[in-house]
């Protein structure tokens, strides 16, 4: 399925809502880099510890080649003519670091808090389409006059004007918004559905398959095709993962045999994981990998050995 893709280089990239104090922001940042990691992104939900645009701003003063993003950013939360604004800003103090992750919203508690409303899927696809043609169009410069069903931007030219063009990143689990991530952006990352209460759904293996023929067919005719990440979340690598896998399949409810058919998860020895990835990028050309920062040290072995390759 994954063709020439299968030649892709991998990125490896490390999500984070952040830390308790400043110290150890700074230290995570260096962290991440000396590790080997290409890309420090931090998620978007109000009860996270940090907030996204602030601490990446932070980052830039304590790293110099590691990639700055968002995985991903809820797009109601903030006006798209000020989110444009925010991710150019950072794209200029990073020297060209910036990468933009969006999606269109899931956690009803970030709606209840901010009491903004939720809307049904439908709706938030509506408006995620029309925030996604602003963002792009503010940053590929202006003016920019839009009227649409769901947003208005008149006159509007973003400054600063980014280093270059910002690589976009859009995140979905279901079929319309990952044919729009593969007409509109650099990354598709195919991440598992949630449910209204936040718990995650699971994709096997099969389903998988579906969601990159989907992609790679909403992408055809570009020129060049669109990077795909596999959302991770859980990631455990240890020299015995018995245990582990035991754990995980009574938390899950399946059988042990089964959780490495569960692409969301990624557990094992060093190499065990190292050959998981390889199978990933063969089948589905998955070439980024973005793993908790939970995970951080005990991938930086395998971050090593693939990176780039």
């Amino acid at each position: 399925m994954s063709g020439d893709n299968r030649h892709t280089r991998f990125r490896f990239a490390v999500a984070t809502g952040g830390v308790k104090t400043a110290d150890e922001w700074r230290e995570l940042a260096r962290k991440v880099e000396g590790s080997g990691y290409d890309l420090l992104t931090m998620t978007d939900h109000i009860h996270q510890p940090m907030a996204p645009f602030t601490a990446l701003a932070i980052a830039t003063t304590v790293t110099t080649t590691l990639r700055l993003g968002t995985y991903v950013m809820c797009h109601d939360l903030r006006n798209p003519v000020i989110l444009a604004k925010e991710f150019a800003t950072l794209d200029v103090l990073s020297g060209g670091r910036a990468e933009i992750g969006l999606g269109a919203g899931w956690r009803q508690s970030d709606y209840a808090q901010t009491g903004i409303p939720h809307g049904s899927r439908p709706q938030r696809f509506e408006r995620f389409t029309e925030y996604i043609d602003v963002v792009c169009e503010l940053l590929a410069g202006g003016p920019v006059t839009y009227e649409g069903r769901h947003l208005s931007v008149s006159g509007v030219t973003s400054v600063p004007s980014p280093t270059k063009e910002i690589p976009l990143l859009i995140g979905g689990s279901r079929r319309r918004l990952i044919e729009l991530a593969a007409r509109r952006a650099d990354t598709v990352s195919i991440a598992p559905s949630r449910h209204a209460d936040g718990r995650r759904s699971t994709y096997w293996d099969l389903e998988i398959d579906d969601r990159v023929r989907w992609a790679r067919a909403a992408a055809a005719g570009r020129p060049i095709q669109p990077e795909i990440d596999l959302a991770i979340h859980e990631c455990r690598v240890l020299p015995n993962a018995k245990a582990t896998i035991t754990q995980l399949s009574a938390a899950f409810g399946f059988r042990e045999d089964q959780i490495h058919a569960i692409p969301s998860l990624l557990v094992g020895s060093p190499e065990q994981v190292t050959e998981a990835l390889l199978a990933r990028r063969e089948r589905w050309g998955a070439s980024r990998v973005t793993i908790p920062d939970t995970a951080l040290e005990a991938m930086a072995p395998i971050v090593a050995r693939l990176a780039g390759t």
